[in-house]
């Protein structure tokens, strides 16, 4: 039978199917329309509305006026997903709250490094946990995978199954997980970011981490040690949906007097107020140990740290350590415009070493 648009467009979103050319048979292999080339992540196989409306987050998106205007269309001899030509910022607010609610909540910093506390003791407890599989056969938390029955029953008993033992070799990662039930959970440090996307490895992560305890000597400590076991680095990539590039360019959009026919619209045809980068990489330090006075060192650290790998400057760091970050002329103002200006090896801008030059020649002649 032919199924309704609206229905076919909902199948699509929901279940990632295509469809046929003659619009009345579904197929799991085949070429898949605009919106699902956009999806990289389960964020855009749901509407963000659902999302935002569970955690009270404004939503700028009217998807009702997206399947009110939404119209199969062929492009290059293929069906796809078009819509109204003056839909296309509609879509930039899809776009926009679906970046949001990965900052807001999805890529969230409490959220990671639960994450994280959760890693730590599910791999302490690793050798310990113990699940029958077929045939008898014993698996481990990792290993289960590899046996259908075992992994059944991989579920989430295994965060109380360690919660609440009492075997003494599950005591690390016990003590964890009581912390996280209790939030008592790793320090922030806070977030910066690099001038340049970096392709970051574990033995970089565990390398920032040494960096983190000792950059600086322990002279300035003032009796505090701090390990590089104490320091988390978490890095966090947001974007659009494709990476570095602007998802619109993969949607075609039709006029109103030419509905078969389907055209681009560039980002400069919309706004000129629309983001020129579509993607950013975060570094998200946490420290575990918990007393104020080593704390405090940690912060210290962790800005010094940032101004030796030239990151940008944390957003309390003018409060964490007032003496250090004067001594970086980039992080002296807080001009984004002459940012470019400055010069990276001697930290004079342009225009103050062209003035010294002008000087130099009226002195000299």
């Amino acid at each position: 039978p032919l199924y309704p648009f609206h229905t076919i467009f909902s199948i699509i979103f929901r279940f990632n199917l295509t469809i046929d050319s003659s619009l009345n048979t579904f197929k799991p292999n085949g070429y898949l329309s605009s919106i699902n080339k956009l999806k990289t992540k389960p964020t855009l196989s749901f509407p963000p509305h659902r999302d935002c409306y569970h955690l009270g987050i404004p939503n700028n998106f009217d998807y009702h006026r997206f399947l009110k205007f939404a119209r199969v269309c062929e492009v290059d001899g293929k069906k796809q997903i078009c819509t109204r030509e003056k839909e296309v910022g509609n879509l930039y607010d899809m776009f926009h709250t679906r970046n949001y609610l990965h900052r807001k909540a999805y890529q969230h910093k409490v959220g990671h490094i639960i994450e994280t506390m959760i890693t730590e003791a599910f791999i302490k407890a690793e050798p310990h946990i113990q699940i029958q599989g077929s045939k008898g056969d014993m698996f481990t938390i990792s290993t289960a995978i590899n046996d259908m029955e075992a992994y059944t029953k991989l579920t989430d008993h295994v965060f109380e199954q360690i919660l609440y033992s009492s075997s003494s070799e599950l005591e690390e990662a016990r003590e964890i997980l009581h912390n996280i039930t209790c939030r008592n959970l790793y320090k922030n440090m806070g977030q910066t970011q690099a001038k340049k996307r970096v392709e970051v490895s574990q033995e970089q992560l565990q390398k920032w981490a040494s960096e983190l305890a000792t950059c600086r000597p322990e002279s300035d400590l003032q009796g505090v040690t701090l390990e590089p076991g104490d320091f988390v680095v978490n890095i966090i990539n947001m974007d659009w949906g494709m990476k570095e590039k602007n998802p619109i360019n993969n949607m075609r959009f039709y006029c109103k007097n030419t509905p078969t026919k389907t055209t681009q619209i560039s980002r400069n045809q919309v706004s000129q107020m629309l983001p020129d980068q579509f993607a950013e990489q975060l570094i998200r330090v946490y420290f575990k140990k918990r007393d104020e006075k080593t704390v405090e060192a940690a912060k210290i650290n962790y800005v010094k740290w940032c101004m030796d790998n030239n990151f940008s400057k944390p957003q309390d760091g003018d409060s964490i350590a007032p003496e250090l970050t004067p001594l970086k002329r980039s992080w002296a103002h807080n001009d984004d415009e002459n940012d470019d200006e400055l010069d990276s090896q001697g930290g004079r801008s342009r225009a103050a070493v062209n003035i010294g030059q002008q000087k130099a020649k009226a002195r000299l002649f």
